[in-house]
């Protein structure tokens, strides 16, 4: 008895771990934090309307939103859909409450009835009055949610001035070589504003330039499937990265700029050296002596002009001249 006790403990254990385990797994229709930002971007851009998103062509999620005080719930609504050619199919409605204080109604297709470029038509209606509330025809291909790329990094590139953007596309997205992106970039003085730069479908990958030297900038990337054979929605801004440009200033384009200026002063200090008798005769002429009009007035009357007494001799047009004149 001990022993058929001892080996059945091991299974009824293994029975009770099982048990538990399907009982506090989350339902696979529960919303996740994943779904809940989804809708709730999406939800921004019209909380009245049937918004529907996929987010790999083969899963499709429709819901909307109602006021939280409306007293409603799944079963006062019918929720079908039809892929062109086929008949009608009921798809069961979930409820649940959003961080706005509205409440959310959705439905999760199955991957059988998600083909892409064929058309399908949803529509919901009121049980008690059989009133229509929504009717849309959509392409899943038209309504593509993706993930935020992933993995961006920024660093400066050799020339200044220049940051080199690297990142992954978004995890599970199909085909991504028809992915395109945004990049936004921004600074933290908000005077800078806010700039965005549209990628080339596929490239992961870009170099920004004419950034201002000794800032500090924040990067982000979004994607979204490219048209025309996709569509759909921006998706959320991915994780951030920041970088400080370098300066304007390079330390070796400053050092060759001094080394330079250096070379022209000491140019320019042995030109004035070699002419400096030539410019010490334009800044301090000689003054003219009257020698040359009055022989022997410094060497004979030592400079008086009064010896001999002087005679004055002038002409039209001609300077003014002193004579002396001699004694008789």
């Amino acid at each position: 008895m001990y022993h058929f006790g001892a080996t059945l403990w091991p299974g009824v254990g293994s029975l009770c771990l099982l048990l538990a385990g399907a009982t506090w797994a989350p339902s696979p229709n529960s919303p996740d934090a994943k779904f809940e930002s989804k809708a709730a971007l999406l939800a921004a851009r019209g909380p009245e309307e049937l918004l529907c998103f996929t987010e790999r062509l083969e899963d499709l999620v429709c819901f909307w939103e109602e006021a939280g005080s409306a007293g409603v719930g799944p079963e006062d609504y019918s929720f079908s859909y039809q892929l062109e050619g086929e008949p009608w199919k009921p798809c069961h409605l979930h409820q649940g409450p959003t961080a706005r204080g509205s409440v959310r109604f959705w439905c999760s297709l199955p991957t059988a009835d998600t083909s892409s470029f064929v058309p399908l038509e949803l529509r919901v209606t009121e049980v008690s009055s059989g009133a229509p509330r929504y009717h849309r025809i959509i392409h899943i291909n038209e309504v593509v949610l993706l993930d935020p790329p992933a993995g961006l990094l920024a660093r400066r590139a050799e020339e200044s001035g220049h940051v080199v953007l690297r990142w992954l596309p978004p995890p599970g997205a199909p085909m991504a070589s028809l992915i395109r992106y945004e990049v936004n970039i921004s600074t933290e003085n908000a005077a800078g504003g806010v700039q965005r730069v549209e990628i080339l479908d596929g490239r992961t990958e870009c170099v920004l330039s004419n950034l201002r030297g000794g800032t500090r900038y924040t990067f982000m990337v979004r994607a979204r499937m490219a048209e025309p054979s996709f569509g759909g929605f921006w998706s959320a801004w991915s994780e951030p990265a920041s970088l400080l440009t370098a300066s304007d200033l390079d330390p070796l384009i400053l050092t060759l700029s001094l080394i330079l200026v250096l070379i022209l002063l000491l140019l320019a200090v042995l030109a004035l050296l070699s002419h400096r008798r030539t410019l010490k005769q334009k800044i301090w002429p000689g003054i003219p002596s009257p020698e040359g009009e009055f022989e022997g007035l410094f060497t004979t009357h030592k400079g008086n002009f009064q010896v001999g007494g002087l005679a004055v001799l002038s002409r039209p047009g001609a300077p003014l001249l002193l004579w002396p004149i001699p004694r008789l």
